[in-house]
């Protein structure tokens, strides 16, 4: 097909033209920034280094009529279409792996109606989510989803990825937020569907759009619920001497309801891997009455389990630094890095849930595997759920990818064996797609049987989510 994709790319490039006007179809240097999202070279995904992200050319639509119109055209031609929101996904799932039409979304950046009576705002794919929140703030409201990218990701990519935020521990994933949602499917057929609360009326298709990652239809739109600002936030701090002393105040308090909009514990190993103490970081929002009752009563769980109090200013900076990550790798693709260049040795993370049953059993595992790899453990932690459970870790010699690489696989497939699933925020894209099959057994087949009934072609995403 190599001989082909110019003349392919310059049809496909004229008929794009006169649905989105020549000036938003981009092409060559112009594409260089949509080749790559935030997978980097220096993850344990020795695999990187043959991607070859291959974006026939980029086309910047305005309506979901037009994003309809170029999916219609790419699929005449049988190329591939990827959607591209603010690429700041962490698994590849924005990559082009094959000759592709990719549609940048981020003109559809309209926010259309904040109902504040009804407690929604309907917004278009490209709204960045730091957008939409201050606009919200402005009338009182809050969106309930603040991940760490807050200030680049749109709020298609993150529907996309059911991505979660620090306020997750109160207000859920930003999928369970979804009341509606408007997504063009791989024919060019327009699906739209909007619940007000809750219905019983069979399957509930917007789900099929929520972490699918595009491979089933591009969201354009979306209708999401909103929470009122709350009256008053309390932020607090508590370090414990070892990781399990915390994690057993963390399951008191979610066994008796209480739900701190902000929950993130840490621990940092020492050098030689011995444990080392752990902080826990809370966050009580909510009506006045209330987010003082739940600060006073977690107050008492934590230092009953031994939980030291943390200074209120390291509390606050931690909530105040929460996006900073974000902000440096947004100007980093300001300053012309649009493919993410090494950071200081390789590192590499997993995010797994796990029944809290047994994440202590394997807080306690990960240690001798991590040293059979040759990897250190930077940080164990559990983010809003006490079944929400990190490992975040680092090698330094020259194979450094290859043994985070086979540390990262032992460590989700010991995930599956304890009954747990391998990634809980960040979705697949090509990063764990040899894994799906591990993950979702004979449910696999039922998401390519899927895939092939909406998209027989195969266009939307290719190589993403294993189908």
């Amino acid at each position: 097909m190599a001989s082909t994709e110019p003349a392919i790319a310059e049809r496909l490039a004229a008929s794009i033209a006169r649905i989105v006007g020549v000036e938003n179809v981009l092409s060559g240097a112009a594409a260089e920034e949509f080749r790559w999202d935030a997978l980097g070279p220096w993850r344990g995904f020795p695999e990187y280094d043959a991607l070859s992200p291959q974006p026939l050319l980029v086309a910047r639509p305005r309506t979901t009529d037009e994003v309809s119109a170029i999916v219609e055209v790419a699929a005449e031609a049988s190329v591939s279409v990827v959607p591209y929101g603010g690429g700041s996904g962490l698994m590849g799932g924005a990559i082009a792996v094959q000759p592709s039409v990719v549609i940048d979304l981020k003109r559809m950046a309209s926010i259309v109606e904040i109902d504040h009576e009804n407690r929604r705002v309907r917004v278009e794919a490209g709204v960045i989510l730091e957008t939409l929140e201050l606009a919200l703030n402005r009338e009182g409201l809050i969106l309930g989803h603040d991940p760490w990218s807050l200030p680049i990701a749109t709020v298609g990519g993150a529907i996309s990825t059911d991505s979660l935020g620090y306020r997750g521990a109160k207000y859920g994933s930003i999928g369970d937020q979804v009341l509606g949602l408007t997504a063009v499917l791989p024919d060019g057929r327009v699906f739209e569907r909007a619940v007000p609360s809750k219905a019983s009326v069979g399957p509930d298709l917007r789900r099929l759009f929520i972490g699918s990652e595009g491979c089933f239809g591009i969201v354009t739109e979306a209708t999401l619920r909103v929470f009122s600002e709350p009256e008053r936030r309390i932020l607090r701090g508590f370090r414990f001497p070892r990781f399990e002393d915390g994690f057993a105040a963390i399951v008191e308090m979610h066994g008796i309801g209480l739900t701190p909009a902000l929950l993130d514990y840490g621990e940092s190993p020492t050098a030689n891997g011995r444990a080392g103490p752990a902080n826990l970081y809370l966050g009580c929002e909510g009506f006045r009455e209330q987010a003082a009752a739940e600060e006073r009563r977690a107050r008492l769980i934590c230092e009953a389990s031994g939980g030291k109090p943390i200074a209120q200013s390291e509390a606050r900076g931690f909530w105040g630094r929460r996006h900073d990550i974000a902000r440096g790798f947004a100007e980093r693709r300001r300053q012309g890095g649009a493919r993410p260049s090494p950071a200081g040795g390789a590192f590499d993370f997993v995010h797994v849930t796990l029944p809290r049953s047994q994440v202590l059993d394997y807080r306690a595992a990960c240690g001798p595997v991590l040293e059979r790899h040759g990897v250190q453990a930077m940080e164990y932690g559990i983010w809003c759920w006490p079944e929400l459970f990190s490992v975040t870790m680092t090698a330094d010699r020259a194979d450094a990818r290859e043994r985070l690489s086979r540390a990262v696989d032992e460590l989700l497939s010991l995930t599956r064996d304890m009954g747990g699933s391998i990634e809980y925020c960040h979705g697949v894209g090509v990063r764990l797609a040899h894994l799906m099959e591990r993950e979702h057994g004979s449910g696999l087949d039922v998401m390519r049987s899927i895939k092939r009934a909406l998209d027989p072609q195969g266009i939307l995403n290719p190589g993403k989510l294993g189908l």
